[in-house]
């Protein structure tokens, strides 16, 4: 024979050191809970004071130092970092992008001192990987005006390996971010995300359509291989940036509405792979719980009692375990992540 209860006589034929026992762990587990949250806190509010902004012209934008007074600014990869920072819900990497564009022309630049002072760096002033976080911000503000300047200039910029008579071109390459230097190309991987970042800015906020190129048919050739192209860099990739690369393009999957269980299979991959053990990031992309996320987070990032030792360039989740990248932490990058859990 069976006796139905219901919840409070249950609780009430629990004996009563149980019952004790139950509130002492419910009482420390709350207390605990609470304790982590302050800390989270009082240390995003110490990152805050310490964080390194770059001045140019009046404008202030998320960047790391360089110790030397007479060029204070590491940036040649903030609008990759600043569009990481802007997909988290901090207005000043936002800003940070916003200010890397030509106004004019629409073209994208590595940060926007770069924009306005040269490139003093060497190389090339843009690259696919800040391309990327060109696409984080467009994805979170779905500002289509920028967007449709930057493809207008990418289309533009699409070289001609075999011209015709007059300004005529007969055969056109393969796009590309920048030029002319090496490092440019429209990788397959790259054309992907764009793929899907133009083709969400279209469906959804009546971005223009592209205009008629090489560009568009490049890009259509390869909307359809976001999830292959994620999986095969996840899996390929050297460890350090290459992989960090791979979670940043599952974010902008998921951002264009693209996530599915084989990007979820990729996330997983890569913050179970021992390179990125205490990586608080992959772990975020992987879908860990929030826990987990909070303590690799503290664990790694500076604190009063533990602070970074110059240079501080590093952005500690692009790199691997191994690195101790954490030791030389810009700050940003753990704003970065208490964004991401909500602070």
């Amino acid at each position: 024979m069976f006796v139905v209860l219901d919840r409070k006589t249950v609780i009430m034929t629990v004996p009563p050191f149980i019952r004790v026992a139950w509130a002492i762990t419910l009482t420390f587990l709350f207390a605990s809970t609470a304790a982590v949250a302050e800390e989270l806190k009082d240390r995003f509010d110490f990152w805050q004071s310490n964080a390194f902004e770059c001045s140019v012209d009046a404008i202030n934008f998320p960047s790391r130092p360089t110790g030397d007074n007479k060029q204070p600014c590491d940036d040649g990869d903030m609008t990759m970092f600043n569009g990481l920072l802007c997909y988290s819900g901090d207005e000043r990497g936002c800003e940070g992008v916003r200010q890397a564009q030509d106004p004019v022309t629409g073209r994208w630049y590595r940060s926007p001192r770069i924009r306005l002072r040269g490139n003093d760096r060497g190389g090339a002033d843009f690259s696919p990987d800040m391309a990327m976080g060109v696409q984080l911000y467009l994805i979170k503000t779905h500002d289509t005006a920028r967007a449709e300047k930057w493809a207008e200039w990418l289309d533009k910029l699409t070289p001609c390996t075999l011209k015709g008579f007059g300004n005529s071109c007969l055969l056109y390459g393969i796009p590309r971010f920048c030029a002319p230097e090496q490092g440019c190309t429209m990788r397959p991987g790259d054309a992907a995300s764009l793929a899907v970042t133009f083709d969400y800015l279209h469906s959804q906020f009546h971005m223009k359509p592209l205009p008629d190129g090489r560009l568009r048919g490049y890009l259509s050739t390869f909307k359809n291989w976001s999830g292959t192209t994620s999986e095969l860099s996840a899996m390929f990739n050297r460890p350090g940036f290459p992989q960090h690369l791979a979670a940043v393009q599952i974010l902008i999957m998921r951002g264009v509405n693209r996530g599915s269980s084989k990007i979820d299979d990729v996330a997983s991959g890569l913050a179970g792979k021992p390179e990125n053990d205490g990586n608080a990031f992959f772990s975020y992309v992987a879908n860990r719980p929030r826990d987990e996320i909070v303590t690799k987070t503290l664990a790694r990032c500076p604190a009063p009692n533990r602070l970074p030792t110059p240079p501080l360039h590093q952005w500690q989740w692009e790199r691997a375990k191994a690195d101790k990248a954490w030791e030389h932490s810009c700050y940003w990058d753990c704003i970065f992540m208490a964004h991401l859990l909500g602070m």
